[in-house]
């Protein structure tokens, strides 16, 4: 990539994920505390806890393959990468609007282009506010209002 302004990175991977690391924690711990108690109950609940783990680790790494593990912010726009293979680009000159989306008590961005598509930055890429705000410097978009990205 020409040009290259910054590079933010994503330090998280596929086994931090909540749907896969809360119920294997949950199945240790349970089936650890069922063992050593002999308590029916826990052994049950921790072979449960068990399954779903098993279940979710073809959800996790499905999805995990459309993860940035890193944005890089060039001159001429911003690409989302996966293990160095590109997974989304926008063209500053394409850039419309970079929206601030509150879920389930996380922040992400959204660098929208051609109306329907978008380059998501997820509050797991290290400096995404600064990203967000670089970003808005190296696009010449104007904020759509005066409150802090941070």
């Amino acid at each position: 990539m020409d040009g290259v302004v910054r590079v933010y990175v994503n330090d998280s991977r596929w086994w931090q994920n909540a749907s896969f690391a809360l119920p294997l924690i949950v199945s240790v711990i349970s089936l650890a505390v069922g063992l050593v108690l002999q308590r029916a109950e826990g052994i049950g609940f921790g072979l449960f806890a068990s399954v779903v783990t098993l279940i979710m680790i073809p959800v996790v790494l499905l999805t995990w393959r459309s993860t940035a593990t890193a944005i890089v912010l060039t001159k001429t726009g911003a690409s989302a990468l996966h293990l160095g293979k590109v997974l989304h680009h926008v063209d500053w000159s394409d850039l419309q609007r970079i929206e601030r989306v509150e879920y389930l008590g996380n922040t992400r961005y959204k660098l929208v282009h051609h109306d329907t598509e978008f380059l998501t930055v997820e509050s797991e890429i290290e400096g995404s506010a600064d990203l967000v705000d670089t970003a808005f410097s190296l696009s010449g978009v104007s904020r759509q209002s005066d409150e802090p990205i941070g």
